[in-house]
């Protein structure tokens, strides 16, 4: 959801990129609590506010050889709520690496786990993916090789509740590439080859949702220092088996900017992306979000920052869909030896699938410990008055 993701900000990386030292390691640990008026995001009708305390961690290591490298991510979220009636929130992700060979050759095999549970979602997600990369000058040719695992029950009008048992299925994706690079720039072209197979033929509505998709993408990025943009444009085909749903073809989009300068710092994204659902008259749900964030370094101790977001969920096949703006305003200051004081205050307002409004107001306080990467932490104990 747009408004957990403003409230709870980003942990750690996931990905370890090769060219971290020979043996590297990070982690963060932050502790949150607050109240937030709606946490099922539901009309007035709804369970009622609460105070919560959650727990994020993270951490990410890596360890070079020559051509060899390895690195792990992982990160876990969990958030308990005082009125009982409120289902906790957990979720968490491992991600392990490996990648044999240097720029111009190499194969890459990344393992990725995952789980979510909350109040309207159970996930889990076991994916492996293999890709061989070679570079002649200019021109980068890619192939990626992919294989998932995955179960999805979601809440639903008709049974106001989950599913009585969760949707699995099976995915397999071939992406062939290639990419031109100059200098900080980068432009390519894919295409996404995928196939789903249900563990049922039929889902517990009585409809096929095993299907085909067909997705070409072209992309293009700028890196520098204080300013990078990545973006892409996909056009997704989809033949699904039953034939109460429509073959899909619609347009997708990802952009990103990052921009800094003196002591502010900009981030802008906007998307639009395809993703499974359970509800029994859809074959997937379009999303799309606009987001933006403003961050000021008042001080070098104090971080303030203004967020909002837009998102919108479209039901396909039906006439549902649902909305949320939210707007957020935060503060950071720096304690030193790597502590640090959070405050943030989060206001959502959305129609939801029913055409019912909502809204919510989150107000949280947090204390973030970081354990910086070993070069670093080496570095502050040869110096250890240096303030962070």
């Amino acid at each position: 959801m747009l408004r957990r993701a403003l409230v709870c900000g980003g942990l750690a990386a996931a990905a370890i990129h090769p060219a971290w030292a020979a043996d590297e390691f990070a982690a963060s640990l932050r502790l949150r609590g607050g109240y937030d008026s709606n946490p099922q995001f539901s009309n007035g009708g709804g369970v009622g506010g609460s105070a919560f305390i959650a727990t994020d961690v993270s951490m990410a290591a890596a360890h070079k050889d020559g051509d060899v490298s390895l690195g792990i991510a992982a990160e876990a979220s969990q958030t308990q709520y005082a009125n009982p009636q409120v289902t906790p929130a957990l979720s968490g992700k491992v991600i392990i690496r490996g990648m044999l060979g240097g720029d111009d050759l190499n194969i890459s095999s990344v393992t990725t786990v995952a789980d979510t549970s909350s109040y309207n979602l159970r996930s889990s997600d076991v994916i492996q993916s293999f890709k061989g990369e070679a570079k002649a000058g200019s021109f980068k040719l890619f192939a990626t090789a992919e294989g998932a695992l995955s179960s999805l029950n979601q809440t639903n009008a008709i049974f106001q509740d989950f599913l009585p048992e969760a949707q699995q299925y099976l995915r397999g994706t071939l992406i062939p590439g290639v990419a031109y690079t100059s200098g900080k720039f980068e432009i390519g072209a894919s295409i996404n080859l995928s196939v789903r197979r249900y563990a049922r033929e039929f889902d517990v509505f009585g409809y096929r949702r095993d299907n085909e998709r067909i997705q070409p993408f072209v992309f293009a990025k700028y890196a520098d220092k204080d300013f990078s943009v990545t973006g892409s444009l996909s056009q997704l085909r989809g033949a699904w088996h039953d034939p109460d749903f429509s073959n899909v073809k619609v347009l997708l989009y990802e952009g990103n900017l990052h921009w800094r300068r003196d002591a502010f710092t900009l981030d802008l994204a906007a998307w639009k992306r395809a993703n499974e659902t359970t509800f029994p008259i859809s074959p997937i749900t379009i999303d799309t979000a606009y987001t933006g964030k403003l961050s000021w370094t008042a001080t070098p101790q104090l971080t303030l920052s203004a967020a909002v977001g837009y998102a919108t969920t479209r039901y396909l096949d039906s006439p549902f869909n649902a909305q949320t703006a939210t707007v957020a305003f935060g503060g950071s200051y720096d304690l030193g030896n790597d502590y640090a004081l959070g405050c943030d205050l989060t206001y959502a307002r959305g129609v939801l699938i029913s055409g019912d409004k909502a809204n919510a107001l989150i107000l949280s306080s947090s204390i973030t410990k970081k354990f910086p990467p070993l070069a670093k932490a080496a570095e502050q104990g040869k110096n250890p008055n240096r303030r962070l």
